[in-house]
């Protein structure tokens, strides 16, 4: 029979993948700042639905002893409940599987048949409503399964009156199965899905402890909330996220007794990590690193069954605060990446192993086009020594940098046409990771001045040869096109910012044999911010208005205009 259920499911999903780096140092590595060096797998699958298959295929090897499992909506409309069930795993001790409205995807089908191919009795609770989960995927549940119980339990209500419904279904299972759990609450903000992960930091401890996750609106306590809070009665009702997450009103209506918290959302689920392992919630052995919400839906409640926390990082790269939580870890734990490549990168797999992070360029380097000169600076990430500059291939110099620490490169030569930027991260180990950017070289007379390309409506400053910034602006309609020439800025104006002109005016004087004659045609902000990017003035240059304030303090009297297309 098992034999059977590795060849539904193998197929399916990728189980565990681990990208190495050289595990032998080339050369001494400082004493700090101190290295991140972790074992690290991958659960991913072809998409969000075989992803969470994976992840439960990891925490129940060979699906031995699976009596019971969960399944709730995938899709980005019900994001949310999944992690509210994750206590109910915890209950049922049961995998979490993810469906979607429109059909039952292949994943989810071939894992539950391995399930059932394994063991004799299983029932299947169908979390969510018949518009997350209509009734034509629970009766394809039931004709794929004949000798499984499919049950779904709540078919009406909204995502809030769920999630009190699962925390009813936590307390009574518990109570039947003489299951201990703490007598705590959390609540999340289930509006909005940007605080989606905070939910997902808490929906992981859920799994581990029991601790139902309920649902409130950021800035009003929800009644589903309010009722679920009275019928469970916890000694904690913890608040996970921030004032701007979960409001201070909301806080007091629903009886908050603490607030696990950070400025972002990195460090909001750190926090939530740290709080759980410091009252031993958690193992903290395992951490999961999530970037994108969906394939980490039904990760959460697999990495919850060891005892693991999750934290949140960006797709590219790991953040600070991961990477700090990661470092301050008595114990070295196992990093478990939700998702594939696409979901998370594998540049973030070769940080948590020792390698560089890829820096990152600030605002002040230019984008695809630059002056004859260009500043280069921005921020290292982790695992990194030293930064090099190369332009066009050439090296121009290095400088040596801490974990996330700043570096700058000053002004340094353009390439003469078009060419690569690359500032590439080193470290003693010898592995490497590189930000690139393309850029050309914008063609003009005067050191300092200003560009009015009408090709792709944009405004180049230029200052001391340097590029400072590029400016989104609208330009002449057809019949009062504004005209190609160069002219000089002579005058400058306060203005109504209700008026047409918006707060700032800079009048463009024309060339003629006697010298810079006044005209009509000026650069200025707008009161119709929409026609930026377009055709749509009487000839004059229009900018955002926030833009026209940025850049007017900084154009002196004098300053060349050139208008081309």
């Amino acid at each position: 029979m098992k034999s059977r259920a590795r060849h539904l499911w193998l197929p399916l999903a990728i189980i565990s993948i681990a990208l190495l780096v050289p595990a032998q140092a080339l050369a001494a590595w400082p004493t700090d700042p101190v290295r991140l060096q972790l074992p690290a797998v991958r659960q991913a699958g072809a998409d969000r639905f075989a992803t969470a298959a994976a992840a439960a295929a990891a925490a129940y090897p060979d699906w031995a002893g699976v009596d019971h499992v969960v399944i709730a909506s995938g899709d980005d409309r019900a994001a949310v409940d999944p992690l509210a069930a994750s206590g109910l795993c915890w209950a049922y001790d049961a995998p979490l599987l993810l469906t979607s409205r429109g059909s039952t995807p292949s994943s989810t089908l071939a894992a539950l048949r391995a399930i059932a191919s394994v063991n004799p009795t299983v029932t299947v609770t169908v979390v969510g409503g018949t518009y997350a989960v209509p009734p034509a995927r629970v009766n394809e549940l039931r004709s794929a399964l004949p000798t499984a119980s499919v049950e779904q339990p709540w078919t009406s209500g909204d995502r809030y009156q769920l999630a009190r419904q699962i925390s009813a279904r936590i307390s009574s299972v518990a109570a039947t199965r003489g299951l201990s759990r703490p007598s705590a609450a959390f609540v999340v903000n289930g509006a909005e899905t940007a605080r989606f992960s905070d939910a997902l930091a808490a929906s992981a401890v859920s799994r581990t402890t029991g601790v139902p996750v309920v649902l409130t609106r950021g800035d009003v306590a929800t009644d589903a909330a309010a009722s679920a809070l009275w019928a469970l009665a916890p000694s904690e009702v913890i608040i996970v996220g921030g004032e701007q997450a979960v409001s201070a009103a909301t806080y007091r209506a629903l009886g908050g007794t603490s607030r696990w918290w950070g400025q972002n959302r990195y460090s909001t689920a750190v926090s939530v990590g740290r709080e759980s392992m410091d009252r031993g919630w958690s193992a903290g052995t395992t951490v999961g690193i999530a970037a994108a919400l969906p394939d980490a839906l039904a990760g959460a409640a697999s990495l919850g069954r060891s005892g693991g926390i999750l934290l949140v990082t960006d797709r590219s790269s790991l953040s600070p605060e991961v990477w700090s939580q990661l470092l301050s870890m008595s114990q070295r734990p196992e990093c478990v990446l939700f998702g594939g490549p696409v979901a998370i990168s594998d540049g973030v797999f070769r940080e948590l192993q020792g390698a560089p992070g890829r820096p990152v360029m600030d605002a002040t380097t230019p984008g695809a086009w630059v002056g004859k000169t260009m500043r280069v600076a921005g921020r290292a990430a982790s695992n990194t020594t030293e930064v090099t500059l190369y332009v066009a291939g050439t090296r121009i110099g290095s400088r040596a940098v801490v974990p996330y620490g700043s570096y700058d490169f000053g002004l340094v030569s353009s390439p003469s046409k078009s060419g690569t930027v690359e500032v590439r991260a080193t470290n003693p180990d010898g592995a490497t990771a590189s930000a690139t950017r393309t850029v050309s070289r914008l063609v003009y007379p005067y050191a300092t001045c200003i560009i009015i390309d009408k090709s792709d409506f944009r405004l180049y400053w230029i200052k001391d040869n340097a590029l400072v910034k590029a400016y989104p602006i609208a330009i002449g309609r057809e019949g009062m096109e504004t005209p190609l020439r160069t002219w000089r800025i002579l005058a400058k104006y306060h203005s109504d910012p209700a008026s047409v002109y918006g707060p700032r005016k800079m009048r463009l004087f024309r060339q003629s044999d006697s010298g810079w004659l006044y005209t009509s045609y000026l650069i200025h902000g707008t009161s119709e911010p929409w026609v930026i990017g377009s055709k749509a003035s009487h000839g004059c240059i229009r900018m955002y208005n926030s833009d026209v304030l940025e850049l007017f303090p900084q154009v002196p009297l004098g300053t060349y205009v050139i208008t081309r297309n």
